[in-house]
């Protein structure tokens, strides 16, 4: 098993010079190979290895192994188990990084009223795809012959809360939004400085992507040659208009991904359907990649296999957003700081990418040390 103690594994040093981020820079992904530890297994038991491995997104890690290595059968489901996944972890987030910053202390966190509400929801989705899939790590819909039900009436709790809490209004008339003006609900707090920040380039497997146009380093991946965003900015950006249009005209900016985050929610919320099918079961087709949009953006998994797995390659979303002089770094530079004792513009700046891990945030005024800031780990 992994470490605790290194799961520390982005290390970003920033300097403040002039009340503003001057200078950024980040480590890469330091952790990578633990999926050799899949290397030798059985490959119809590695969908209960794996998310007990790669818990914080289970059921991303699932289906992109399903998917390198089987046939498409699972997809209905593990579709559905991953939109869940999602939707559950980008509706809290605001609450967890951004309301308590923005919003006033009933957006205290974990004590204040609004984020127990949201965790309460939460919860209520976790419910659901524990009834679908069985106890965590909800992926019993491997097993041949299981009864695979899920009816959207039991997430009514959930677009409530959304619709009268966090939105203000309905989910249908968030996605028609182009405004920051017109935000209501929690997220009115959200609309305050537009930091003009970000790298400007992305990739999205919502959309066309080449593999091998992707160049691993180990502790950084290029796309083309060049650094990429991939998460929740490059997801909107394939088709929300307010996205689309503040990014235009606007540009790239913590803001906009944390927006974006929920947008992505909202969309998949209202394409979820009715299921009622029983699983064929994992069919192990052969060698194989497997990929798909994760909470943090692109996750691909790349299995040779014999009778037993001989290679197993996973890159990771924080892999491609921490590369250095990527994503990460361009995101915190240029963005202000009001109060270099308490800069929280960088924990804002820093979640909104929302790394797998902890990212270990060296601040600097000028030259001199200040102290270290520990941004994430939450999901």
């Amino acid at each position: 098993m992994l470490n605790p103690l290194a799961m520390d594994t982005i290390d970003l040093k920033v300097k403040i010079r002039d009340n503003m981020i001057a200078y950024a820079s980040s480590s890469g992904n330091k952790l990578r190979g633990y999926e050799r530890m899949f290397i030798g297994k059985d490959p119809r038991e590695l969908p209960d290895i794996i998310p007990r491995v790669l818990s914080t997104c289970a059921q991303s890690h699932t289906l992109a192994y399903i998917r390198a290595v089987g046939d498409n059968n699972m997809d209905p489901i593990g579709n559905l188990m991953v939109s869940l996944e999602i939707i559950e972890s980008n509706i809290k987030h605001p609450y967890a990084y951004w309301l308590p910053y923005l919003g006033g202390t009933e957006y205290e966190f974990p004590g204040g009223m609004k984020f127990r509400k949201v965790s309460h929801i939460a919860r209520k989705i976790r419910t659901v795809m524990e009834k679908i899939g069985g106890k965590w790590p909800s992926v019993e819909y491997v097993r041949k012959g299981a009864r695979l039900t899920f009816k959207r009436d039991e997430l009514k709790e959930v677009i409530d809360f959304l619709e009268r809490e966090m939105l203000g209004m309905s989910l249908q008339e968030f996605l028609e939004i182009e405004e920051l003006e017109e935000l209501k609900g929690d997220l009115r707090h959200l609309n305050t400085g537009y930091w003009r920040a970000g790298l400007g380039r992305y990739i999205s497997a919502w959309t066309y992507l080449d593999i091998s146009k992707i160049e691993d380093r180990g502790d950084s991946i290029l796309y083309e040659g060049a650094p990429v965003e991939v998460g929740p900015l490059a997801q909107a950006l394939t088709f929300d208009k307010m996205t689309i249009k503040l990014h235009r005209d606007m540009g790239p900016s913590p803001l906009l991904r944390e927006l974006a985050r929920v947008k992505v929610a909202v969309k998949l919320i209202l394409e979820l359907k009715d299921l009622e099918m029983e699983s064929e079961g994992l069919a192990i087709r052969g060698d194989g990649i497997g990929y798909l949009e994760s909470i943090r953006g692109v996750l691909i998994h790349q299995v040779k296999l014999g009778n037993r797995v001989i290679d197993y390659n996973v890159i990771q979303p924080t892999t491609f957003n921490a590369t250095p002089k990527g994503a990460l770094e361009n995101a915190v530079l240029g963005i202000p700081v009001s109060d270099y004792k308490n800069p929280w513009e960088i924990s804002l700046a820093v979640s909104s990418l929302d790394s797998c891990f902890i990212t270990n945030v060296e601040v600097y005024l000028d030259d001199k040390y200040l102290f270290t800031k520990r941004v994430g780990g939450f999901c």
